[in-house]
């Protein structure tokens, strides 16, 4: 027996030691992927490979080391495989790597302006908001400015909202924090309600972190220079928020909730104030296609705001059948009810469908209770588009005891 087991043993470590030899097969064949701009044979130079060289782990470990100096890839891998199954020791050497950004025919080693500005995209910005009309121009994007996962982005618009800013955004994998975000921008608009030009300098951090698939926690600082009405005010924002949004098809949501709720402290020239926001809807798919979709939304400070702080309704927004800002108030809720029926295929390019909803909308000041409001309630019909990032909605709603008042909203949806 025990001839046997150290027979067995001697065996074993024969075939461990012949496993742990290397490779002295001579490579056959050599090919490059991943490579656009650079030659296969200035790769293949680069790494020093050559056929009849032994295909050893030492070897390819080498020719990796040599590309990667090189500074022209992000990443490179050297892989011995066997060509035939039926012959051994046939190998062939394949050279994966990926280019980096700003690599062409004329530039092979570009600096780090060139790499950076090639990951460069031009998105157009154009929409229109009720009450505050036309806003269009462009939002250039830096792709991996920061590394990994990362934007550098730079908007610029005109018209009802005249904006220019910049904003760097970080996404991480896993657990702890999903995302990290930065900015600062100045702002220029006409307050609806007010018509009164309002100006802000504005510089925010923001940090997010991914709970689940669909639920994000995140917090928010941030200090606002307000310019409105002839006066100048700094504001201080620190908030906290849940947010949640299981739909699917966003241009269409059925058998889905989405939402937001947050905790803000406010420290504003009147005081320092805590506020609450809410806004949840949830929709339900229903037979032939429709959908019913409910939603509520409240505002709840526990102090008076500057006007410029405040909460308005009406418009497509809130309370259709009332214009944009028709009340403002510290405080606000509502509610609305819709049936909506799409036309044609899911799979379809263009998107579209109409619908019927009723609203609900009130302000009310600081210290009053949502049960003591006044609420007005506004009805009708309306249609919506989706082309792509692009989104469009005509609605006609008609006020309590009142007349009948167009709603258009467009814009891209980036």
């Amino acid at each position: 027996m025990k001839r046997a087991v150290l027979l067995l043993a001697c065996v074993l470590l024969a075939g461990v030691h012949a496993g742990a030899q290397p490779v002295t097969a001579p490579i056959v064949e050599i090919r490059v992927h991943g490579n656009h701009s650079t030659p296969d044979a200035d790769v293949v130079a680069l790494a020093a490979l050559a056929v009849g060289q032994p295909a050893s782990d030492e070897v390819l470990e080498t020719a990796r080391a040599r590309i990667e100096a090189s500074g022209r890839f992000e990443a490179v891998t050297v892989r011995r495989l066997e060509r035939s199954i039926d012959t051994p020791n046939d190998f062939m050497v394949l050279v994966e790597v990926t280019e980096r950004a700003g690599v062409s025919p004329d530039d092979l080693t570009p600096g780090w302006v060139t790499r950076l500005t090639s990951e460069r995209m031009w998105v157009p910005v154009v929409r229109y908001d009720e009450g505050y009309g036309m806003t269009y121009g462009l939002q250039t994007a830096l792709d991996g400015a920061f590394g990994g996962t990362s934007q550098l982005a730079v908007p610029a618009t005109w018209g009802g909202e005249r904006r220019i800013g910049i904003e760097g955004t970080r996404s991480f994998d896993g657990r702890g924090v999903s995302r990290v975000q930065a900015g600062a921008d100045l702002r220029r608009t006409e307050h609806p309600a007010f018509a009164v030009v309002e100006e802000r300098a504005r510089i925010f951090g923001r940090l997010e972190g991914a709970l689940a698939a669909s639920t994000r926690v995140g917090i928010e600082a941030a200090r606002d220079r307000v310019r409105f009405d002839g006066a100048n005010d700094d504001l201080t924002r620190l908030t906290a928020d849940l947010m949640v949004d299981t739909r699917v098809d966003p241009a269409f949501p059925r058998n889905a909730v989405w939402g937001r709720a947050a905790i803000e402290r406010l420290d504003v020239v009147t005081g320092v104030r805590r506020r609450v926001r809410a806004d949840a809807s949830a929709a339900l798919g229903l037979p032939f296609g429709t959908a019913v979709t409910v939603r509520g939304f409240i505002t709840s400070a526990d102090g008076a705001l500057p006007r410029y702080e405040q909460t308005m309704i009406g418009g497509g927004l809130a309370t259709r059948g009332y214009r944009r800002g028709y009340r403002v108030g510290d405080n606000a809720a509502g509610a609305s009810v819709s049936l909506a029926y799409p036309f044609g295929s899911p799979l379809a390019i263009v998107r579209h469908g109409v619908r019927t909803f009723v609203d609900w909308g009130a302000t009310y000041d600081a210290g009053t209770k949502v049960g003591d409001a006044t609420f007005d309630r506004g009805v009708g019909v309306g249609w919506f588009a989706n082309l792509m990032a692009v989104n469009a909605y005509v609605d006609v709603g008609r006020a309590r005891g009142g007349d009948w008042r167009v709603h258009v909203r467009f814009g891209t949806g980036f």
